[in-house]
């Protein structure tokens, strides 16, 4: 009777009574196989247990042995509901736990849900569950994440709704600020302008933009940044320009200072961010001009001297007043002064005509009259073979009346004089295999205006003349050059008198503008001594004050002395000691020296950066070089750089306010290419400017 109870009541918690029966535990050895859970299949084995039910006769007696290996069966019992659900998840063996499936319908039969009661002692094998984890797999269904897609919907973009309308309003205020620029009346012109300026905030205000520059820049629109004209909108875009890290800019210039200059490549050569198809890199010319000049014949009886050899490489000067601490400067500010001479006036038309040096021959000489008008009319003469009249009429914002008179001549030494304001004579001169271009009166031009300012002339010693240019406010420019032409001094006086000098000529070496020698060839080879990227700036790939921070740059090298403006036009290697802001941006008119207005916008960075540093040192002086490709003559090259050059300087000036003082032009036409090529080349076709402070006057402290 107490077998047959304990056999009736062992079939579930006789976890005790098993454990005194060893004997019959090691033919349960089987069980431990199912303990590494892995082997569903060894709870096939339990399966035989059913069949065991029939005997609860003396046989179940080792039935219950197996049986009591209830570690199995708690793990049934979380694993028949989930199982099913893991098995896909299970790689090592899906198909097996198909075959436990119908193993677990029996499972749910077996009264086992109480031994599950009575076995949570077994939890040490809750390790199954964590096979359970598989079961949040359910949280995998996160197709709520596809639900996050819909947050870009809210981005509608209305701003573009209004791109046409922006577009066509600031076209209307463009050609307004053009129309005020060329003589224009000046109350109807402000009057579009700021209708104009309303319109585009109203656009902006309704598209629900928070104000007018996010609406522009989100838009890709811009409005034209205008110093020079008392316009409040043109305040604007300033506003959107420095939202570029201020700091920036001189990151790249100081960081890369420390680059040893003995580490660099001896021959720098020109950075072009993309090469123009079918162009490779052994086409890309010597970044430094001097360098792009070695295949020039020298000038006879103009060696170099003998002791320009290669100079030692050394990091730049740290500033200005560093770079010009090897020459003797003037101790006294009153000796540089342009008013030092006493003169005589004299009438304009009364002034001895411009000599040239010995050394040099007048190939061309071109009378240029510049009266503005609303078109671009180009009338041609040629003396020398007949009279041609050619029309070409193109509306543009920067727009010129060139009348044009060419007289060929070889062997003259004079440079017939004109009026001042009226006229630029534009003479190409050969000096050896050398041409030059020398716009005669080209800055007299853009300083004076007939309407309002006052000129008047002096003659000094040593065939020199003073020209003095005074403004309605009391302010003056006042310039002093030799009887070549060679401007030796120039001042800037504001209305209270203080004098800026812009440039000075020390005497000493006045014999050598006799005859015009390259004061180059008294120095050694420039090897450029910091990386090629921070002595060239691409004026489209900076913002203002990146420009600012490049323009401020020393010079790469010591100066020997304080040169001439025109020595510095005519020398490359005086201008390679400082670094160059390329603007290739601008698209001139086909074979013209005009761009389209859409083009003045591209200069506000390098006008607003200009001033900038014309607000701490009002003797600044920037040289502007025109360049050309190598399509055309050598002499029609030369005169187009010339007159581009020319215009950037005007669209400076009359656009953005920079003084026209601060301003020096040269063309260089096909002379210094960028890709060494024949054909057509965009590259080639360029405006450059540098800094040329620091060559031509004493360094302010």
């Amino acid at each position: 009777m107490d077998e047959c109870i304990a056999s009736a009541t062992g079939g579930g918690a006789p976890a005790a009574a098993p454990a005194p029966e060893p004997a019959p535990e090691p033919v349960a050895e089987p069980a431990p196989a199912p303990e590494p859970e892995a082997a569903p299949v060894q709870e096939a084995q339990p399966e035989p247990a059913p069949a065991p039910e029939p005997a609860p006769a003396p046989e179940p007696e080792p039935a219950p042995q197996p049986e009591p290996a209830p570690q199995p069966e708690p793990a049934p019992q979380p694993e028949p509901a989930p199982q099913p659900e893991p098995a896909p998840v299970v790689e090592p063996a899906p198909a097996p736990e198909p075959q436990q499936a119908p193993a677990a319908e029996p499972a749910p039969a077996v009264e086992q849900p109480p031994a599950a009661e009575q076995a949570p002692a077994p939890q040490p094998e809750p390790a199954p569950q964590p096979e359970a984890a598989p079961a949040p797999q359910p949280e995998a269904t996160p197709a709520p994440a596809p639900e996050a897609a819909p947050a870009p919907a809210p981005a509608p973009a209305p701003q573009a709704d209004i791109s046409g309308a922006l577009a066509a309003q600031i076209d209307l205020y463009n050609g307004a600020i053009a129309d005020l620029m060329s003589g224009g009346d000046a109350t109807t012109a402000q009057s579009q302008i700021a209708a104009a300026k309303a319109e585009i905030d109203a656009l902006c205000a309704q598209a629900g933009y928070p104000d007018t520059a996010t609406c522009l820049a989100q838009n890709g629109l811009t409005l034209p940044a205008v110093p020079g004209i008392a316009v409040p909108p043109a305040a604007e875009t300033p506003a959107v320009q420095p939202e570029a890290p201020a700091t920036q800019p001189e990151a790249p210039a100081q960081p890369e200072a420390p680059v040893a200059p003995e580490s660099l490549p001896d021959e720098q050569t020109e950075v072009i961010e993309n090469l123009p198809a079918g162009i490779t890199q052994e086409q890309l010319a010597p970044v430094l001009d001097s360098a792009k000049d070695g295949d020039l014949v020298p000038i006879e009886g103009q060696a170099p001297a003998a002791s320009a050899t290669p100079a030692v490489i050394a990091a730049p000067p740290t500033d200005d007043a560093a770079a010009q601490a090897d020459f003797q400067r003037p101790a006294d500010a009153a000796a540089m002064s342009a008013r030092l001479d006493e003169g005589n006036a004299v009438e304009a038309a009364a002034l001895a005509p411009q000599d040239v040096p010995q050394n040099v021959t007048i190939i061309n000489q071109t009378t240029v009259v510049n009266n503005v008008t609303n078109n671009v009319t180009n009338n041609t003469q040629n003396n020398t073979v007949n009279n041609t009249t050619n029309n070409t009429v193109n509306n543009t914002n920067v727009n010129v009346d060139n009348s044009t008179t060419v007289i060929n001549q070889q062997n003259n030494t004079v440079i017939q004089p004109l009026d001042p304001g009226q006229a630029i004579t534009q003479v190409i001169l050969q000096v050896g295999t050398q041409l030059i271009v020398n716009a005669i009166g080209q800055d007299t031009d853009r300083f004076y205006n007939p309407q309002q300012d006052e000129i008047f002339y002096e003659n000094l010693s040593n065939g020199r003349t003073r020209e003095t240019i005074t403004r309605p406010d009391g302010s003056q420019i006042v310039t002093v050059r030799n009887r070549n032409g060679d401007i030796l001094r120039r001042s800037s006086f504001d209305p209270s008198g203080r004098e800026y000098v812009l440039a000075y000529f020390d005497d000493r070496y006045d014999n050598q503008l006799n005859s015009w020698r390259d004061p180059g060839l008294d120095l050694p080879p420039l090897r450029l001594n910091i990386p090629v990227r921070d002595y060239v700036l691409d004026a489209s790939y900076a913002d203002e004050r990146q420009v600012q921070t490049f323009f401020a740059q020393p010079p790469v090298e010591q100066v020997a002395r304080l040169y001439s403006i025109d020595e510095v036009k005519r020398s490359a290697r005086v201008r390679d000691s400082v670094r160059k802001l390329e603007v290739g941006g601008l698209t001139f008119d086909t074979g013209a020296a005009t761009i389209g207005r859409d083009q003045v916008n591209s200069l506000s960075n390098v006008a607003n950066a200009m001033l900038q540093l014309l607000a701490t040192n009002p003797g600044e002086t920037f040289l502007i070089e025109g360049h050309t490709d190598a399509v055309g003559s050598d002499i029609a090259n030369l005169k187009l750089s010339d007159l581009r050059a020319a215009t950037v300087a005007r669209i400076l000036t009359d656009f953005y306010g920079v003084p026209p003082q601060n301003l020096a032009t040269q063309g260089y036409g096909e002379r210094y290419l960028k890709i060494r090529t024949e054909k057509a080349e965009r590259e080639n076709r360029r405006v450059t400017i540098r800094r040329i402070t620091p060559l031509i006057t004493v360094a302010s402290k």
